[in-house]
């Protein structure tokens, strides 16, 4: 009997052992698993639709979700994600407002955003594209759909990583959407709509190029480049100048803040392309 009982007292040790030993694997494993997985922030006021998402892509992401735009700012900065899903519809904060302070971030500048949202008109349509979404789904979204979504938009991140960024800074914000339509596609444009704004992001950050309207208030395109000329971090950056009223008196205040480049609105898309490379050719 003691030989039979010191039998079963090893046995029982040892499956204790290879269960905790198995336990131990498949927390490691879980770790590693979700190490691999895409980081998704989901920003909707509605909760139903926060717990669907979560459950839509939680083979496939490590989903985080807030309510409203000023939280999804927030949680950005506390975290680098890989894909954004967002809705037009919310209190605080609306979509597109959102989505323009994300764009002008530096941790998501290149973060892939894809609208979900009951909204079908034109307006919602046209204006989310011409702010350079990667995709738009309409509720209710199936499982397939936000999934196939997530993949295919997820790698677009690390194509972007090594773009140069264009500093964009104009009082009209359509006419930086148009900017940002033109240039997108090779650049990352960040589109800031008054020299305030354009001054506090300038302190964290260095652009490779800037486009600079004439006319603005509180500081005019001379004012603001100036003050960028006298900045040890900012005075080497090419500036292009935009206007519609460049003549004579007004080019002859930028020459001694030596500009790359000179542009009349409305510009077409070649030749703000064109002007834009040659500005952004190192100077021997």
């Amino acid at each position: 009997m003691a030989f039979l009982d010191y039998f079963l007292y090893i046995f029982h040790m040892s499956v204790i052992m290879m269960l905790g030993n198995q336990r131990k694997n498949v927390i490691v494993y879980t770790k590693e698993r979700d190490k691999m997985k895409k980081n998704v922030l989901v920003i909707d006021d509605d909760a139903e639709i926060l717990e669907t998402m979560k459950l839509y892509l939680e083979d496939i992401a490590n989903v985080t979700v807030v309510y409203n735009g000023r939280q999804a700012l927030y949680k950005a900065k506390q975290q680098q994600f890989d894909v954004i899903l967002l809705d037009i519809e919310m209190p605080v904060m609306n979509g597109f407002k959102t989505l323009e302070q994300l764009r002008n971030m530096e941790e998501c500048i290149n973060t892939p955003v894809v609208i979900i949202t009951g909204k079908r008109d034109k307006y919602s349509v046209m204006n989310s594209i011409s702010m350079g979404i990667d995709g738009y789904l309409l509720k209710p979204i199936s499982k397939n759909e936000v999934v196939e979504k997530v993949k295919e938009v997820s790698d677009k991140k690390q194509q972007y990583k090594n773009r140069r960024t264009i500093l964009a800074i104009d009082d009209d914000m359509s006419y930086l959407k148009q900017i940002n339509n033109f240039l997108r596609e090779q650049y990352n444009v960040i589109m800031i709509n008054s020299t305030k704004l354009a001054l506090d992001y300038l302190t964290n950050h260095i652009p490779d190029l800037i486009l600079l309207d004439y006319q603005m208030p509180f500081y005019n395109g001379v004012a603001l480049l100036s003050i960028l000329k006298q900045n040890d971090n900012c005075c080497n950056i090419p500036v292009i100048i935009l206007s519609g009223t460049l003549d004579k008196a007004a080019i002859a205040e930028f020459y001694p803040y030596a500009p790359a480049a000179f542009l009349a609105k409305p510009i077409n898309k070649e030749a703000l392309l064109q002007t834009v490379q040659k500005a952004l050719i190192p100077k021997p």
